[in-house]
């Protein structure tokens, strides 16, 4: 990878083939590398363990060299639940308890093997399996007081591949 993934503090993405301006909860998690959204977490250069989102220092072997790295934006759905109440504090969505509206979450296996808890796109039950391949994509889950809104990484449903 050339240059490096971590884009400055408070700027907000700018997708290269549309020069789309987008706002972020935060800038540390994800980055458009080669056309695509992709994670951007840790890796420890002693033993080789991923981490998201970044980490400064290594639970595995203790080690504190880490770098930035790329982690891939599919994956499958290795568990879900429906989040039906609006979460307490510091959750920072803009709905009141009167609006809001229930949201998938899960965790999704990454094609390196690190799993991912993340929102999801879908909240109807009938519409997602364990082991269904996902896809990231951007959640608008809020608005800024000027109305422009905020977006989190999720997941969505991924076409399955064709069998060969």
């Amino acid at each position: 990878m050339s240059g490096s993934l971590r884009p400055s503090a408070g700027t907000p993405f700018v997708e290269s083939s549309n020069k789309q301006t987008l706002s972020f909860v935060s800038n540390d998690v994800m980055t458009w590398q080669d056309g695509a959204l992709t994670l951007i977490g840790s890796r420890c250069v002693a033993c080789g363990e991923l981490f998201f989102p970044r980490a400064r220092g290594c639970t595995r072997c203790c080690g504190t060299g880490l770098t930035d790295t790329a982690l891939g934006h599919q994956g499958r759905l290795w568990s879900w639940t429906v989040q039906g109440f609006r979460p307490k504090q510091p959750y920072d969505g803009d709905s009141s308890d009167a609006d809001f509206q229930p949201y998938g979450v899960g965790y999704v296996e990454l094609d390196n093997g690190l799993k991912v808890e993340a929102r999801l796109t879908v909240a109807d039950p009938a519409q997602l399996r364990i082991g269904m391949p996902m896809r990231l994509t951007l959640d608008a889950y809020r608005r800024t007081p000027a109305g422009e809104p905020v977006h989190t990484y999720a997941f969505e449903p991924a076409p399955e591949a064709p069998a060969p």
